[in-house]
């Protein structure tokens, strides 16, 4: 969470309408971020929530958002969701559908890296599964040129360890 509010201020966005797929009410939602204040925000999750707090809560899931109008947000973060997507690939494609161009991407997802320690130079491992619906990891070239496939000033890195990898694009 904290990468995600250190990204969002580092680029100067102040987004009127931000979406957080995957999202969560509450303390660690990724829309308390500061720069958020005073946008309209949402979050779409498979459970049902409340909404509360200035945070309008979505039951639906990400494959089809069809509850939101192409190019509506100028931001749109999911972190720790899509490993959880069979068909994650049409969740990126409806996030890309409801940013707007110019609009900024952030997405966080369960990595590998090489690690020479642990890997011996042999292989990359990967790591336990952490919650019963938990299909994939992702390397940074995946996350790189899949996910933010067509965009603009992208970056990827990995932090932590198990390894997270965190990306962010601007919508053309």
């Amino acid at each position: 969470m904290a990468r995600f509010h250190e990204i969002l201020r580092d680029s100067g966005v102040r987004p009127a309408r931000a979406l957080e797929v995957g999202g969560v009410l509450g303390a660690n939602s990724l829309l308390r971020a500061p720069q958020l204040e005073g946008a309209e925000r949402y979050a779409l999750n498979l459970v049902e929530m409340e909404s509360r707090a200035g945070v309008t809560a979505v039951t639906g899931n990400a494959n089809d958002m069809h509850m939101f109008d192409d190019a509506s947000f100028d931001l749109v973060m999911s972190n720790a969701t899509l490993e959880h997507d069979r068909h994650f690939w049409k969740s990126l494609a409806e996030m890309w559908r409801v940013l707007r161009s110019g609009g900024f991407l952030i997405i966080c997802v369960p990595g590998y890296v090489k690690d020479p320690e642990r890997d011996r130079g042999k292989r990359t491992a990967t790591y336990k599964i952490h919650y019963r619906f938990d299909y994939y990891r992702f390397s940074e070239q995946a996350v790189r040129d899949v996910f933010f496939e067509g965009m603009e000033r992208v970056e990827v890195a990995a932090l932590m360890r198990p390894p997270r990898i965190v990306g962010h694009g601007y919508k053309p």
